[in-house]
């Protein structure tokens, strides 16, 4: 029996021919480095044009690319407790905590927590383990996509590829953002666009004001959304890379968060949307901040 397919994708046209292991790092999330895609490629996991490639092969345009499911053991499991927002026989929806890494070379990463919390679907084409379709950054929380059979991967994959699914997150950005607008600014050569909302505006003694804002990604470029804020002046409340000093909070961690994805399902190709609540954490802290102003600067609300 075939290993199941993870990800299918057609190389569109090409300026010049890219090395293999440097084309799946930047096309799919189920490589976390170039070291991981080398390491699938040695082991027969990457297909292009139906056979076998060296990570150091070249890919051009049309070339096909199929990523297969490791022969491997499933990771070891790790038993830590995740929310499930939705899940059925094809896919899921799991509240990824803030600090844990999706994939990687270490035990405590949602793919092994994945092992624990979900297992092997009964419908046709089940992978032997759940996998994660797209990254969020290891500090950030909220909603991740995860495939239960290769058909979905493979779907879920492309709807990725074709930007035919909605991401929305929540932020706490420094400062007073007013109304609402779209960031292009490219990221390491590469084209990023962000759409974005201002929600609330809440005073602040640190920043002066505090910006609850939502935010829509049209691409998936590496801290897109980090970078996007900073490049408005107004960065995420606790960036400590792309943040100032007045950005970081000890013990807070970062205030960004995926709140909603809407999508067509996999299989059936029914709409479907998944919401949660912004974590209780920017609540308290706009509250707190409230507080602190009033007590400390009142009269000065305007």
């Amino acid at each position: 029996m075939s290993a199941p397919v993870l990800a299918s994708h057609i190389v569109p046209d090409l300026e010049e021919a890219v090395r293999l292991d440097k084309y799946l790092v930047d096309t799919f999330s189920l490589f976390p480095s170039r070291a991981s895609a080398r390491k699938a490629a040695r082991r027969g996991e990457v297909l292009v044009d139906g056979e076998p490639r060296r990570s150091g092969s070249f890919v051009e345009s049309g070339h096909h690319i199929e990523v297969l499911q490791p022969v491997r053991a499933p990771p070891r499991p790790w038993h830590l407790p995740l929310e499930l927002a939705f899940v059925d026989d094809w896919m899921a929806v799991v509240v990824k905590p803030p600090g844990v890494m999706v994939r990687g070379n270490h035990y405590r990463t949602l793919e092994n927590a994945l092992v624990a919390t979900l297992p092997p679907s009964a419908a046709a084409g089940a992978l032997r383990w759940a996998n994660p379709v797209h990254r969020l950054d290891v500090r950030t929380g909220g909603l991740l996509l995860v495939a239960r059979t290769g058909p979905a991967q493979v779907a879920l994959g492309q709807m990725l590829e074709e930007r035919s699914i909605t991401k929305r997150y929540r932020a706490l950005a420094l400062g007073r953002l007013e109304g609402k607008g779209t960031v292009r600014e490219p990221i390491e050569g590469r084209d990023a666009v962000s759409d974005w909302r201002a929600v609330a505006h809440t005073r602040c003694l640190r920043t002066d004001w505090l910006t609850t804002v939502d935010l829509w990604p049209r691409t998936g470029r590496t801290h897109q959304l980090r970078r996007h804020l900073r490049h408005l002046d107004h960065p995420v409340l606790g960036d400590d890379l792309y943040g100032t000093p007045d950005c970081i909070l000890r013990g807070k961690g970062l205030f960004l968060w995926s709140v909603e994805v809407a999508l067509s399902h996999p299989v059936t190709g029914i709409p479907m949307q998944v919401t949660i609540d912004e974590p209780p954490k920017f609540g308290t802290f706009r509250a707190r901040e409230e507080r602190r102003w009033a007590r400390y600067r009142p009269g000065a609300s305007g």
